[in-house]
């Protein structure tokens, strides 16, 4: 059976779905145990769970949808309820970092509305693409919109 490479080390595979227009890959971080951002303390106590569904890099020109379980936690220490972070995927973002920048890229020469059809995705998704992840300092150029 044919099996996807991730390449986002994080990530557990934990269900492969192969669709004809796409492929889903469900998804668990590795760790589970994360910092409260409130008081920094550690914890491992899941307070509940979703499911969020993120757009990576296409794999063999089909869509990549991940099914991402995002834990949350109640913290010990402080009582607060607080999500799960990654690397890959900013907060309350759903696209992959790579993916986001990927997009930026391919705006370069071409316009954003041709980057939407051509990727299938919102326009708006293309330009909320110019916050590009991790301060890598790349923006949009303005008169690209």
């Amino acid at each position: 059976m044919f099996s996807v490479s991730l390449d986002l080390p994080e990530f557990e595979v934990v269900k492969q779905v192969f669709l004809e227009d796409c492929i889903l890959l469900h998804v668990e971080k590795n760790s589970m145990e994360e910092r409260c951002p409130f008081c920094g303390f550690s914890s491992s106590n899941v307070h509940d769970w979703r499911t969020r569904k993120v757009r990576d890099l296409s794999v063999l020109g089909k869509p990549l949808f991940l099914f991402v379980r995002v834990n949350r936690y109640r913290c010990h220490n402080c009582n607060e309820v607080f999500s799960q972070t990654f690397e890959s995927i900013s907060p309350q973002k759903h696209q992959t970092n790579r993916y986001r920048e990927f997009l930026y890229h391919m705006c370069n020469g071409s316009t954003i509305q041709e980057v939407s059809r051509k990727e299938k995705v919102l326009y708006t998704t293309v330009i909320n693409g110019d916050k590009i992840p991790n301060n890598s300092g790349l923006k949009f150029p303005k008169n690209n919109r």
